[in-house]
């Protein structure tokens, strides 16, 4: 037996949640090949399918942003509808997870962006400079771009529900469409 959703929008949420897993498996294949050596100033050369996968990601981010005024039309027709708090906790992990990917990648692009040598006689202990690995970084972005795609999948699969179940404005809204590559 095959499960369709009740709207094509519902569906075009999953593929961007898909989009952005995609996106994740780019990032992770090319954190292992960026190195940093702050001893001899060599500097990570981010790949151009790299910075591609970052860039639609943080496009598929800022739309996702952009759905917000809709999700909140959502909460208010299902005001009252036992399962309001579902949807209202599920709006608000993308929410979160959405501003916690576009932070990530901002500290990523500032690393791979930096063109300045790390200092040898740099101090040390407590004050000295934080030098993130372009890699681990890369790895962290995929993990949060990871956990928004499920926290959108998480929603669009219960606004399904709702709306198979009948509440008034429940309808899988996903954000605008982004380009897939």
């Amino acid at each position: 037996m095959t499960h369709t959703f009740p709207d094509t929008r519902a569906a075009a949420a999953m593929a961007l949640a898909g989009r952005l897993r995609q996106a994740a498996v780019v990032i992770r294949r090319h954190a292992r090949g960026l190195t940093y050596h702050p001893m001899t100033g060599a500097r990570p050369e981010p790949a151009p399918a790299l910075l591609a996968a970052l860039g639609d990601v943080e496009a598929a981010v800022k739309n996702t942003q952009l759905g917000a005024d809709e999700r909140a039309r959502e909460e208010v027709a299902a005001d009252g509808h036992a399962q309001v708090a579902s949807l209202r906790a599920g709006h608000a992990a993308v929410e979160q997870a959405a501003q916690v990917v576009l932070a990530a990648l901002e500290v990523l692009r500032d690393v791979l962006g930096a063109r300045d040598a790390a200092s040898v006689d740099a101090p040390y202990g407590h004050s000295a400079p934080v030098r993130h690995h372009p890699g681990a970084l890369c790895t962290v972005v995929a993990e949060r771009v990871e956990e928004l795609a499920r926290a959108l999948e998480t929603v669009t699969i219960e606004k399904a529900n709702l709306a198979r179940a009948g509440m008034p404005g429940a309808t899988a809204t996903p954000p605008a469409e982004v380009p897939s590559r």
